[in-house]
């Protein structure tokens, strides 16, 4: 049997990262071995060598999970790293994937998704929430109206 995944959580409010620990300790495959309540305690906690996989509040002080995010990814590139928001932003979600997360999941539905989110992140797929591959799709195409030599409304 394979090691479970170690988990950094990382969120301001001491009540959401204590529900998401209950729902992620119940699973055999995963354990939250480190908590933050800001940005800065992420990137911190993301050194020590315990990690695999970090999931980010987006909206931290200090340094947002997008700055987060993007020191750990540059510190520690073998950490997997998940964006959890409250916000279904298009603009939340674009700057996550560039600052390395492989997966932005909703607070809302976190108790159906999240577990399926670090589940995938660990095997190196991305995971979306229904909205972003529409924004993912409506992003392509405005890409592919404006290259040249693209024909449109024909």
């Amino acid at each position: 049997m394979t090691a479970p995944t170690r988990i950094l959580l990382a969120d301001d409010h001491a009540l959401v990262r204590q529900g998401l620990r209950l729902i992620l300790d119940a699973e055999p495959d995963l354990v939250v071995v480190a908590e933050a309540a800001d940005g800065a305690e992420a990137v911190d906690a993301a050194g020590a060598d315990e990690v695999d996989l970090a999931i980010l509040d987006i909206a931290m002080p200090r340094l947002t999970g997008i700055q987060a995010a993007r020191e750990i990814s540059q510190r520690a590139p073998r950490i997997h790293i998940l964006m959890l928001s409250m916000y279904d932003n298009e603009q939340y979600f674009f700057e996550s994937l560039k600052a390395g997360a492989s997966g932005y999941v909703l607070k809302s539905v976190a108790d159906r998704d999240l577990i399926e989110a670090c589940r995938a992140s660990m095997r190196g797929e991305p995971f979306l929430y229904p909205g972003a591959v529409t924004a993912l799709i409506r992003d392509y195409l405005q890409r592919t109206r404006r290259a040249p030599g693209c024909r449109t409304g024909s």
